[in-house]
């Protein structure tokens, strides 16, 4: 369940100079400024607007700028320069972007460990094929010998997205017989390099780590 909505921060209170208040004609007038702004869990995501209201402190009229006298809210406008929108309130767009900075950042760290485990594959390795978009399948290194890889692969193949090592797990223990080892299958270490350009071969789980 995600709690998304909208809050307000009161960023200040300043004298308008030169003001008269509409109602009692009194010279102390001040302007309270809001900024509303964007929220998940309660983080600021975004601010979204500046709320202006004129405050006369003779007769305590409190008017919103669309109530205000065409005079009243230019004397407004050239106070808003002091009413600077609070950083924190960009809270939620800066932990985004980190998020999405670590992201492109732990990506280019898995594909350079698959990369280099392509490279070394070793005995009980598994492999995770690409079988179309949403399903996959699963073999497991019997043997390297020189420049050839001997597997043997599982009669089981997993639908939805690419599946982390702990769902191979539990999907493995849960099932008898997983892989087949009357059939051993080989490639070369080239055709395996293949594979693993064109995305069919997608992940491999190091069981000797």
């Amino acid at each position: 369940m995600i709690v998304y909505g909208t809050g307000s921060k009161d960023i200040g209170t300043r004298k308008i100079q030169g003001a008269k208040c509409p109602n009692c004609e009194s010279t102390e007038m001040c302007v309270n400024v809001t900024s509303n702004y964007a929220q998940v869990f309660w983080i600021p995501i975004f601010p979204m607007s500046k709320k202006f209201l004129s405050v006369c402190l003779h007769c305590d009229q409190v008017l919103e700028k669309k109530e205000m006298p065409q005079q009243l809210k230019d004397k407004i406008d050239m106070e808003k320069h002091h009413f600077k929108t609070p950083i924190y309130l960009f809270s939620g767009l800066a932990i985004i972007a980190l998020l999405v900075v670590y992201a492109f950042y732990a990506s280019g760290k898995h594909d350079e460990e698959l990369a280099a485990n392509v490279k070394n594959l070793e005995a009980k390795d598994v492999v995770v094929f690409k079988v179309s978009s949403k399903e996959y399948t699963f073999a497991e290194v019997n043997k390297k010998s020189n420049d050839t890889i001997y597997l043997n692969y599982s009669s089981y193949t997993y639908e939805g997205r690419k599946p982390s090592e702990s769902k191979y797990k539990k999907e493995k223990a849960t099932i008898s017989d997983f892989y087949s080892y009357d059939d051993t299958y080989y490639f070369t270490q080239s055709e395996i390099d293949s594979l693993h350009q064109i995305e069919e071969l997608v992940e491999i789980y190091k069981q000797n780590d």
